[in-house]
């Protein structure tokens, strides 16, 4: 009966019979002491533990039952074709080494030829057995007279899994008990052979893609580290190659993900026909693979060439020829600094340069370029961890009135408690803010902030309004709205004193999501402010078509009012267009005096800027407004 390899019972049937009986072939050797080795074989099996490991335990303890013998358990291994090593009881290692790659054959002494035929072969005696003519010096400088062997097949195929071999010093044929003995050892060894390959298979599974048969991410990050470290110790070329298909989203789209997946398969088989036998190519995710190249740059980008021209002339699906072009990006493992992510995050920022200048091209990872993205990103993480662990706080810049210095309102930002961003400018963070999907939450966050603020009780802000500002990329998400809504009613807080700043961006469409967004959250009662306004795409279309309350002159035009005419000019037209569409103008920005003169002599009657206070930490903001009102009045 089969022995599962998951257990260490001793095994009872016909098997049990056997082991109970070789206590009575070998004087000495009790049943227990049998039971006992017999489970700790079993054990090694259930433990996964090293092949090797076990079928020398297998090897000692039947060389123990059958005393003057020398065994040896060869593995056979399918993708190489050969016998390789296995376990050894007394054997040297080099007699392991000398036999391991043994190939199957016909006059391949006793093991190559029980491999062969996957029959037990019996050489009563070497030296004159045709079978080992050719193993002769072997067989004399190990002492090895007369050999048996037998092989190991699979339960559940009959594949062939290895070889027991046993050798005697004398010419000897087995007897029957002997080969009871053998038969129990093949079958153990047989066991440990046979869990081997299958975990083995079941890890090959795991480094294969479902869809192509490529590899996967998981056999990139087990293979792609050695190539890197031996092509960089010997100083070999090598390449690592991001190819982003082009287009393929339309595809899919057009034809379904079924036709989308046999097309992959095609890709895929096209590029694993081009293929050297020491390269890696791997399904990345997606539309995305990644290409291990035995080449300098030039012949990577060469390679790269003719592929692209393959693809757009060889690929057939139902009858017709389907044009394939990929984006990619190139790096050489030789020069750009960094493990395997490092590289495939440059080769990956290469392929994005080369899709956004239009795509079917190939991009060579600049090191400048790959180093500043590598910072983003280390950025974008740590921006991350700081949300995560609570160092986003909240800053308050006061608003006010040009004539008095008058607190009317008060705009919220984000500043980030962390001594790692102290030199990473708030626009900055923002934008990776944006770029890491993060602003979703940092934006809905600011919203529960403000209301909370308008809720509260306090002196600094009674009757003020206050700016929070809301990025396109929220806008576009159909939660935000709802995730306002909630804020408010959790606050019970009056929605006109919040307005939410946009700023200019070719993505704000005039007729879109984010249009619709602004329109529903100006039904509920929030006023709406165009942040920036002067620099964006489409200034005059936003004062047409959005129902804006508020514009804030950006501070390039602010500045240049006092330096020239053309910046008079240009800051007073902003206002003028402002009062036109009965829109409050703030002018943002203003750091000086000087300014403020230049500003109240156009008409300008709001600002906000250095000259009045920075951005502060909420409880030094609210203090500050405090003071500052009981100086200058209540806001009017």
């Amino acid at each position: 009966m089969p022995i599962d390899p998951g257990s260490t019972k001793a095994p009872t049937g016909r098997i049990g019979r056997e082991l109970r009986d070789i206590p009575r072939q070998i004087p000495g050797l009790a049943v227990e002491q049998v039971l006992q080795i017999q489970n700790e074989v079993l054990e090694l099996v259930a433990r996964n533990a090293p092949l090797g490991t076990t079928l020398s335990a297998i090897a000692r303890f039947a060389e123990r039952c059958i005393p003057g013998m020398m065994a040896s358990i060869l593995y056979f291994d399918p993708l190489r074709g050969c016998l390789a090593r296995g376990g050894y009881g007394s054997l040297p290692d080099s007699f392991a080494e000398i036999v391991d790659g043994l190939v199957p054959g016909p006059r391949m002494g006793s093991c190559g030829t029980c491999a062969y035929t996957q029959q037990r072969i019996i050489s009563e005696d070497v030296e004159t057995d045709p079978l080992w003519a050719d193993f002769l010096p072997l067989c004399r400088t190990y002492g090895i007279r007369s050999a048996w062997s037998s092989p190991l097949l699979g339960g559940h195929d009959g594949s062939l899994l290895g070889v027991f071999g046993m050798y005697h010093p004398q010419v000897r044929l087995p007897s029957a008990a002997d080969l009871e003995i053998v038969d129990h050892f093949t079958h153990l060894a047989s066991i440990a052979a046979e869990r081997h390959r299958f975990d083995g298979e079941l890890r090959q599974t795991a480094l294969l893609d479902a869809v192509t048969g490529l590899g996967n991410r998981h056999q990139l990050e087990a293979s792609g580290p050695a190539l890197v470290h031996a092509a960089q110790e010997s100083g070999s070329p090598l390449c690592l190659a991001f190819l982003d298909l082009d287009r393929f989203k339309s595809f899919n789209d057009v034809f379904g993900h079924v036709q989308g997946d046999r097309l992959l398969q095609a890709i895929g088989a096209c590029l694993r026909s081009t293929l050297k036998s020491s390269e890696l190519l791997v399904r990345f995710g997606g539309d995305e693979f990644v290409i291990f190249l035995s080449e300098s740059i030039d012949g990577a980008l060469n390679r790269l060439a003719a592929l692209r021209s393959a693809l757009a002339t060889e690929l057939q699906l139902d009858g017709a020829s389907v044009r394939v072009g990929f984006s990619g990006g190139v790096v050489d493992c030789g020069t750009v600094q960094g493990d395997l992510q490092a590289l495939i995050f440059s080769a990956d920022e290469a392929a994005r340069r080369a899709k956004a200048l239009g795509g079917d091209r190939d991009v060579v990872a600049n090191p400048e370029h790959s180093a500043r993205s590598q910072l983003r990103r280390r950025l974008e993480l740590d921006i991350a961890d700081a949300f995560e662990q609570g160092q986003l706080d909240p800053h308050l810049q006061p608003i006010v009135r040009l004539a008095n210095g008058a607190p009317i309102a008060v705009e919220l930002l984000y500043r980030l408690r962390s001594e790692r961003f102290a030199t990473l400018p708030a626009a900055e963070q923002i934008e990776i803010a944006e770029e890491s999907g993060l602003i979703h939450r940092v934006g809905t966050a600011m919203m529960r902030d403000a209301c909370a603020l308008l809720g509260s009780p306090s002196p600094g802000l009674e009757g003020l309004a206050i700016h929070v500002n809301v990025s396109v990329h929220q806008l576009l998400r159909r939660e935000f709205v709802d995730a306002c809504a909630t804020a408010l009613q959790e606050h019970a807080v009056d929605p006109g004193r919040i307005y939410l700043e946009i700023t200019e961006t070719r993505w704000l469409d005039s007729a879109g999501p984010a249009r619709d967004a602004l329109l529903a959250l100006k039904q509920m009662g929030f006023r709406l402010a165009l942040d920036d306004f002067g620099t964006g795409y489409a200034s005059l279309t936003y004062l047409q078509s959005l129902p804006l309350d508020v514009i804030k002159v950006d501070r390039s035009f602010t500045q240049q009012a006092q330096h020239s005419q053309r910046g008079r000019a240009l800051c007073a037209a902003l206002l003028a267009m402002g009062q036109a569409c009965s829109m409050d103008v703030i002018a943002e920005g203003v750091e000086t005096t000087e300014q403020v003169e230049v500003l109240m002599d156009m008409g300008y009657q709001l600002a906000q800027g250095f000259l009045w206070s920075p951005p502060m930490p909420r409880t030094t903001a609210l203090e500050w407004l405090a003071r500052r009102r009981s100086e200058s009045g209540k806001p009017g």
